[in-house]
């Protein structure tokens, strides 16, 4: 089947079996699964009855337009049948149905219906306050804590602190462990110690969790499975599921872990034994699982690639050959024939056809279905320098001189035509980010543009860095280390000579500067000047853009991502100010991040369209391909992430091993095993990387004295690359004479003056940085004000009232649960307080009685809240939340609630303050619903409605 058609085969499609495709790289798979679920429609299935399970959300994003883009060109009858109902489609992440699922059934779970999921960040700074805590409970009454610390001497804390995280890593099973204490057998000493200190964390963290209304990622996974299968109310929920649900697919099934197949397993468990009332009624569910065992890369967030290898043998013993088909795809319409052999050739040798143990990979060799040339695979073998860091950055050099040399003359071919080869097909993959810096010093050496795809280390670039000394002098003028930081930045370029004849005696910086006499010293004293004075009033964020306005600061960066890079720190800066964090705290926090935040991702840049090349990590460029590759550092030690916990599933319940003791793990049968699916994990990712390139894959590795080390050896099993004859075959190895007349030196290649502050950019032509359009936050503005004139308390009510309100109109809480509800609200906000909480019910219960309630916010036809809006005005984007739209009499009725005390003849002063946000909400309203508008506000506090003129 050619990608976009049918194939001649089409046992998949048949709706009556449930399906497994194994299918490897570049072999459609996407197509299959779309191809099914339209199969799925044709028999007349329908579309709110179909789940279909991806596991990412850009993942379900492009599947559903797949979907939807061969029906239009394919069936249009079909696609107009179905139009209305394409908001049903369901098409999602894991997480994304667990909660859906755990949202629904909330009542019977006895859950906070309004969940809120938080991302890793969130719940890893939630985790680490509880471990603190648990460590600050030690100081009061001294326990085991105290002497497992004491044990491991000075950097004691140091050392618990990661052994507790290294636990929680293993996190949802980690907590089923503490539940289902069969998994513990056999633990002793300080690993049982260890576990009872894990679970006190695990309790504080779970009640910050509750009193919060928060899960994370694996709360959805293990709630949504204990629903299902503990809870008194799974009978009814699998009962609900069977009656909503006839088909499920499921996308990348390899990555599935073991509590996610469970789930599965739970859901269709009675459609595989033939029973049901589907059954009854003469349907016939179905399974339908597509992916690549061989692609399985995701062992340190619990996939089991055992999973995609036993569920074969399970269908066919549950369902028989009536009912299920499996069949292995052998074709490739991804790579050229050089590539495809080169990928048969290798990994034939180091995955067995048919491994002894499910957590192993047997390999499959496939055919190549694009025949438009040979293709090229090429190994580029160095002799390997003194240091690791200095081979890396040997290896750098002769990629970008290869990049180089290749672009322009090199052939790669689009739509069955060769044409030369751009900077914008290339991809750099990387086994790890370790030596990043080193492939971007090489590039931009050589004058190769480039963007890091989801690279980290945001807060430890240049720009960030530039930025943040910038609000650390705001905060403090006297903090000489930061202004002379600022001084040499690209900013002013003071020479380093005469900063430092400033610095001799006692003042400030600030004010030997504006005594200097020198006129560029009296030109940033004046500039500085200002900036201090216009702080107070000026927003963080416009100061920092003006700055970089002022001093000619942009100019120097040119870089996508630098300037993507300060658009996302001055968003930041933004957000904390709204927060209502002052200019010291903002100062702080960006310390503390700078400090820890060494994983924080670098401003996000789209790559569409650009002509650069594409640096990303194998993980990261799994699901893509590229004409050319270029996979460096082979030579890198294969990668062991095992540490002093060892959880396993053992059947019905999982299992730990803890050793802290290295010499002990080594001797250890489950530590061993854990090491042997690490190193076959990294095989598959080897494998990934390769079957990324579909018309050049160049590898770069270095040897010492003919030693082969990591993928290296792999090649060295399949190939014999040492020997540096010429041999036919698929690969071309290039030594080191080779590569000198390849890829020559460039001679003007440099960067100047080491101590630059940022080397030259990348991109010839600069970027347009003034914004076409400003966004202004509608909403947002008046919190500083209402905290100005009634304080913080009622900044906390009108949050907590407001969201009141959203609950009761969205029917998820009812009026007799408002005062428990007040107070879980408060209780998050850890500002609870008897006279809070009455102020808020005194003024609901006025609500109630002038029938507002029932008249503006409770739930009715053809009404909604938190309504979200964009108003394009001019250059002027505004967004916000309406609280509260009411359509009633051909007319959108636009309702925003004050909750802080009024006055009646403060009214018409607020109706004039008000006249502008409300007049926006009224033209958003008009935009969307395509009715005239008017617009009230509702004074909770009084409580009265008044109309505002428009």
């Amino acid at each position: 089947m050619q990608p976009g058609g049918r194939e001649a085969s089409e046992t998949y499609l048949d709706t009556a079996r449930s399906v497994i495709i194994s299918s490897p790289a570049g072999s459609g798979k996407t197509e299959k699964l779309a191809r099914r679920y339209i199969s799925l429609l044709e028999a007349g299935a329908e579309v709110e009855k179909i789940l279909c399970i991806t596991f990412t959300e850009k993942a379900a994003a492009e599947m559903k337009e797949r979907i939807l883009s061969v029906l239009r060109r394919e069936n249009p009858a079909l696609f107009e049948d179905i139009r209305e109902k394409i908001p049903l489609m369901r098409i999602s992440t894991i997480h994304a149905f667990c909660l859906k699922l755990l949202t629904r059934f909330s009542v019977e779970l006895g859950l906070d219906p309004s969940l809120a999921v938080m991302d890793e960040h969130a719940a890893q700074s939630l985790w680490s306050e509880s471990v603190y805590e648990r460590l600050m409970a030690e100081r009061e009454c001294p326990g085991e804590l105290t002497r497992l610390m004491k044990e491991r001497g000075l950097r004691g804390w140091g050392s618990v602190k990661r052994l507790l995280d290294e636990i929680h890593l293993r996190h949802p099973l980690s907590e089923m462990l503490l539940q289902d204490r069969r998994g513990l057998n056999g633990l002793e000493g300080d690993a049982l110690a260890s576990l009872e200190m894990y679970r006190e964390c695990l309790l504080r963290y779970r009640k910050k969790k509750l009193e919060g209304g928060l899960l994370d990622y694996n709360d959805l996974e293990l709630l949504a499975y204990q629903a299902l299968s503990l809870g008194p109310e799974a009978h009814n929920i699998l009962y609900a599921f069977d009656e909503h649900t006839d088909h499920v697919l499921v996308d990348e099934f390899q990555d599935t872990s073991t509590l996610q197949w469970r789930i599965v397993d739970k859901l269709t468990e009675e459609w595989r034994a033939g029973m049901g009332p589907k059954r009854e009624q003469g349907h016939t569910p179905t399974l339908f699982l597509v992916g690549d065992g061989k692609q399985s890369i995701y062992l340190f967030r619990g996939a089991n690639v055992g999973v995609f290898r036993g569920a074969r043998e399970r269908f066919s013993r549950w369902m028989g050959e009536e009912g299920f088909h499996y069949e292995e795809v052998r074709d490739n319409y991804r790579s050229l024939p050089a590539i495809t052999e080169f990928t048969n050739l290798l990994f034939a040798r180091i995955m067995p056809p048919d491994p002894p143990e499910p957590w192993m990979t047997g390999y499959s060799p496939f055919e190549a279905r694009r025949t438009e040339g040979p293709g090229r695979v090429e190994l580029i073998l160095l002799e390997g320098q003194d240091s690791t860091k200095a081979t890396r950055a040997r290896e750098a050099r002769v990629l970008a001189r290869a990049m180089r040399a290749l672009v322009g003359s090199h052939q790669v071919f689009e739509n069955g035509e060769s044409r030369p080869c751009l900077f914008g097909d290339m991809a750099v993959l990387l086994r790890r980010r370790t030596h990043l810096g080193l492939f971007e010093e090489a590039l931009r050496r050589e004058g190769i543009p480039f963007v890091v795809v989801k690279g980290i280390g945001f807060y430890e670039e240049p720009e960030t860095a530039l930025l943040r000394e910038l609000v650390s002098f705001l905060v403090d003028p006297t903090d000489d280390y930061s202004l002379f930081c600022l001084l040499r930045s690209p900013l002013f370029g003071l020479s380093y000579p005469s900063l430092m004849r400033l610095l001799r005696g006692e003042d400030p910086l600030l004010e030997k500067l504006r005594a200097s006499g020198e006129k560029r010293h009296a030109e940033a004293a004046s500039l500085l000047g200002r900036w201090l004075q216009e702080s107070p009033a000026t927003p963080l964020g416009i100061l920092l853009e003006q700055a970089l306005t002022e001093t000619g600061g942009w100019v120097h960066l040119w870089e996508k991502q630098r300037h993507a890079n300060v658009r996302k720190f001055i968003a930041v800066v933004e957000d904390m100010q709204a927060q209502g964090l002052s200019l010291v705290e903002i100062r702080e926090v960006l310390l503390r991040k700078r400090s820890s935040g060494r994983e924080e991702a670098k401003a996000n840049v789209s790559t569409e369209g650009m002509d650069a090349v594409r640096i990303m990590t194998v993980h990261a460029a799994k699901g893509l391909q590229f004409p050319m590759v270029f996979l460096p550092s082979l030579e890198e030690k294969l990668g062991s992430s095992s540490g002093p916990v060892v959880v396993e599933d053992a059947g019905d319940f999982p299992v730990v091993a803890l050793e802290e003791d290295s010499s002990r793990r080594a001797r250890d049968e489950r530590f061993r095993r854990q090491k042997l699916k690490e190193h076959e994990e990294e095989k598959r990712l080897f494998y990934v990387a390769v079957t990324r390139a579909m018309d050049y894959l160049c590898m770069v590795g270095s040897h010492r004295k003919g030693k082969l080390e990591g993928r290296l050896a792999f090649m060295g099993d399949a190939f014999d690359i040492l020997s540096g004859e010429k041999k036919p075959g698929p690969l071309r190895v290039l030594g080191e004479e080779d590569v000198a007349g390849r890829f020559p030196l460039r001679a003007e290649a440099g960067l100047g003056r080491a101590e630059d502050f940022m080397v030259r950019p990348a991109y010839p032509e600069p970027l347009r940085y003034e914004p076409e359009r400003t966004w202004k936050d509608v909403t947002a503005e008046e919190t500083d004000s209402v905290r100005r004139r009634h304080g913080d308390n009622w900044v906390l009510i009108g949050t907590v009232m407001h969201r009141l309100f959203e609950e009761l109109s969205r029917g998820l809480l009812g009026e007799e649960d408002l005062p428990l509800r007040a107070s879980r609200l408060l209780r998050a906000e850890s500002q609870e307080s008897e006279e809070t909480r009455k102020s808020i019910l005194t003024d609901m219960a006025k609500l109630k009685d002038s029938r507002l309630l029932e008249d503006i916010v409770l739930p009715r036809a053809g009404a909604h809240a938190e309504l979200p809006f964009v108003l394009e005005r001019g250059s002027t984007l505004y967004r916000g939340r309406i609280d509260r739209v009411v359509l009633r009499d051909g007319e959108a009725r636009v309702y925003d609630y004050k909750t802080f005390p009024v006055q009646e003849r403060e009214i018409p002063t607020l109706l004039r303050d008000y006249s502008f946000q409300m007049k926006t909400y009224a033209r958003a309203a008009e935009r969307l619903f395509g009715l005239p508008a008017r617009a009230y506000i509702v004074f909770t506090h009084l409580p009265r409605v008044v109309e505002v003129p428009l």
